[in-house]
């Protein structure tokens, strides 16, 4: 991975919409693997807590199939109930999250056999569904981690690859299975979640021109900076020489992270910083995941 000022300058224009990640490829591959995990797990490795402290391992794997479902209903086959009143992102996430319990709580009565069945067949479906929307076409849900209130469907792809990764890790770690580390599955998720992070940094002021870089180690090497304009900040690929603060943190504690799965003091400890450590802290408290 290289660094410094040439690395940055060699990329002259921040990351937009117009920088696609494709997840077309990766995704059937990481759907093939959960089908492949759930066949191998013994009644006993159902009923395993999860990071969430309220999921088991059943429940984790119907809160995945609940996304394949809820997406089918409402964007393929234009199906959905009335929402009570979204007036922001605290509203949204209630909504989902209270949504989600109940789905999870019906889901309780359904065997693993079954389960695992229903998720083989819509994941199949969505997938279906989700490689046949057009790339750049308007998303009909918006990315709101990421600060958007209108998204381009690759990003919403995206996303839903980034829910279906990091799930099915967190049911790899309850049942003490291989992790998903490979560079062609974990890179995009990654990279995903920091298209979120000049969001994340909306209300850290500071002089334009102010650089703060991430750099990712471990499993996968990635890096990017962050450069506060005059309104906002941008995200361009790379390291920057002129960085005020370069934050290094491995890539197996970032995806929990940006996933809740560490508290911020946790996660500090994770952190190396050269450079103006207040300016990294915000990378921290930064959630691609609507919880």
């Amino acid at each position: 991975m290289k660094t410094g000022e040439e690395t940055m300058s060699s990329n002259p224009s921040p990351l937009g919409p117009q920088d696609v990640i494709d997840v077309r490829a990766v995704f059937p591959k990481v759907n093939a693997r959960l089908l492949e995990l759930l066949e191998g797990l013994a009644p006993g490795d159902w009923l395993r807590p999860t990071v969430h402290p309220t999921r088991e391992v059943k429940d984790l794997v119907a809160h995945l199939l609940h996304g394949d479902v809820r997406r089918l209903s409402i964007h393929r086959d234009g199906f959905a109930l009335p929402t009570p009143p979204i007036r922001g992102v605290a509203d949204l996430t209630e909504f989902i999250q209270s949504d989600n319990r109940e789905w999870m709580a019906g889901m309780r009565r359904v065997s693993p056999r079954i389960l695992t069945e229903l998720v083989r067949q819509f994941d199949g479906e969505c997938l279906a569904f989700l490689e046949g929307l057009d790339p750049m076409g308007e998303a009909m849900f918006a990315v709101a981690w990421a600060g958007e209130e209108r998204s381009r469907n690759w990003f919403d792809v995206a996303r839903e690859y980034t829910e279906k990764w990091h799930h099915q890790q967190q049911l790899r770690e309850a049942t003490g299975r291989p992790s998903l580390y490979e560079q062609e599955l974990f890179a995009p998720v990654l990279e995903t979640f920091a298209r979120g992070l000049p969001f994340a940094y909306r209300e850290v002021t500071c002089a334009p021109g102010t650089k703060v870089s991430i750099v990712v180690t471990g499993a996968v090497d990635l890096s990017w900076t962050l450069r506060r304009e005059v309104e906002g900040w941008s995200l361009w690929p790379s390291t920057d020489a002129g960085a005020a603060a370069v934050a290094s943190i491995d890539a197996d504690k970032v995806w929990r992270i940006w996933t809740k799965g560490m508290t911020p003091l946790e996660a500090d400890q994770c952190l190396s910083v050269v450079g103006e450590r207040a300016l990294a802290e915000p990378a921290l408290k930064f959630v691609a995941i609507m919880a």
